[in-house]
């Protein structure tokens, strides 16, 4: 009781300044929610600073072009040339690769449901492109499921390499480049250095 007879006579003799600050408090508490809510927002869809990585349950939300450009970025991430170009008619091709040899790869994206296996029919479409269509030296297959029995004997016999949701969390969440997990010998990727430029700074596709 005895604040607010003190906060009458401050009015009292102060009108006007009181008259400020009580708008001035009603206006801070009117914009808080709006700001909290601003600032939310902005906590959503602001990156994190560092290196790109993606959570196991983020991939799997994703839709298939979605996943194919995070599979871009992580290449993009390990210093490797890469280009997204998954579309009707590609061939076995989602990202066309330029690595630090100077290798053109093939990566074929398949976003799976964690207990779905890529088959060897998979396998078998993409050995039939990726040389004589894009004139790439090995592929890889990255899922977020599994692969068959039959698909892991036959990949390896046709120079395609796969990657189970195992390894792709080692590459994603942990952040180890690719090459190593797969063991593929290549100076830039060992290093994870970025890309310095574009794919087609580095070289055509032409």
């Amino acid at each position: 009781m005895a604040g607010f007879v003190g906060l009458w006579q401050v009015a009292q003799q102060w009108p006007v300044w009181t008259g400020f600050g009580l708008a001035s408090a009603a206006v801070g508490l009117a914009l808080k929610p709006g700001r909290s809510a601003l600032m939310a927002r902005a906590g959503r869809s602001v990156l994190a600073a560092g290196p790109v990585r993606y959570s196991l349950a983020h991939l799997d939300s994703l839709d298939p072009t979605a996943f194919e450009l995070a599979i871009c970025s992580l290449l993009r991430r390990d210093g490797l040339a890469a280009q997204h170009v998954g579309r009707a008619g590609d061939k076995g091709a989602d990202v066309l690769v330029v690595d630090g040899s100077r290798r053109r790869v093939v990566v074929q994206c398949k976003r799976l449901r964690p207990d779905r296996r890529v088959g060897d029919q998979d396998v078998q479409r993409v050995n039939g492109t990726y040389r004589h269509d894009h004139g790439a030296e090995f592929a890889v297959i990255v899922t977020t499921g599994g692969f068959t029995t039959a698909a892991r004997a036959s990949g390896p016999r046709y120079g395609i390499h796969l990657v189970d949701r195992d390894a792709l969390e080692r590459w994603a969440v942990l952040g180890e480049p690719l090459y190593r997990i797969l063991r593929i010998p290549d100076a830039r990727a060992r290093s994870g250095r970025r890309s310095p430029g574009s794919w087609r700074a580095r070289r055509s596709l032409g």
